[in-house]
């Protein structure tokens, strides 16, 4: 390896455990206490050499928020494989709501970052930041919701007016209760990860009845 190839790698070192470091603040003491000198504190740099590879803790935050969604595709790509290609699109809807929860409940300082700081949390950091293709579908993340719900419609599995806006109100049940058991307002209802997963299967199966039409369920009953 030579000189140059070995410095580059050490940078991108070091650039790895400062994003690392900053979501490490966020799960340990919460999205106030992320700033970019308790992260230069954490992994025993100056604030000054921080700044060489981010220029403000916004370009620091939407990184974390690019490795957070790279990881979000990585659970939609596991539960499709599981269901399979040719699943039909409810089964596959289901398997991108079951991966989100997953995401959201196996990392959460990522999933607190990317949908609950000001700075980040709007609709085209979704798009934005989900870079990462999932073979299943060929899709990026939000993409490849999209293409589920919109192949359903475009089959006639789904009964819906339009894709975009059925995609956006999955979207928000199943984020509203991963929102919800997370900061524990699911106590009494959900004891453990396990329920607010089997939680999520029956929204999801909720939701596709109401979208599912007519004659997809007679046929499948």
């Amino acid at each position: 390896m030579g000189i140059a190839e070995r410095r580059e790698r050490e940078k991108e070192a070091l650039r790895t455990r400062i994003v690392e470091a900053a979501r490490d603040i966020v799960s340990d003491e919460g999205l106030h206490a992320l700033s970019m000198r308790a992260i230069a504190e954490r992994i025993e740099y100056s604030p000054a050499t921080l700044y060489l590879y981010f220029r403000d803790k916004d370009a620091l935050v939407r990184e974390i928020v690019h490795a957070g969604f790279h990881r979000l595709g990585e659970y939609f790509r596991e539960e499709l494989e599981s269901v399979g290609s040719e699943a039909d699109p409810g089964v596959q809807y289901a398997a991108v709501g079951r991966g989100y929860a997953r995401f959201a409940i196996e990392n959460t300082a990522y999933f607190r970052v990317m949908f609950e700081l000001p700075t980040v949390a709007h609709m085209d950091c979704v798009h934005d930041c989900a870079e990462d293709v999932i073979p299943a579908t060929g899709d990026q993340s939000w993409d490849c919701v999209m293409t589920i719900v919109q192949r359903g419609v475009e089959s006639g599995y789904f009964k819906l007016p339009d894709a975009g806006r059925g995609a956006l109100v999955g979207w928000a049940l199943i984020h509203g209760l991963t929102a919800l058991y997370l900061s524990g307002h699911l106590a009494r209802d959900v004891a453990s990860h396990g329920e607010f997963l089997d939680l999520v299967e029956e929204a999801m199966a909720m939701l596709g009845t109401g979208w599912t039409s007519r004659e997809v369920r007679v046929a499948g009953a």
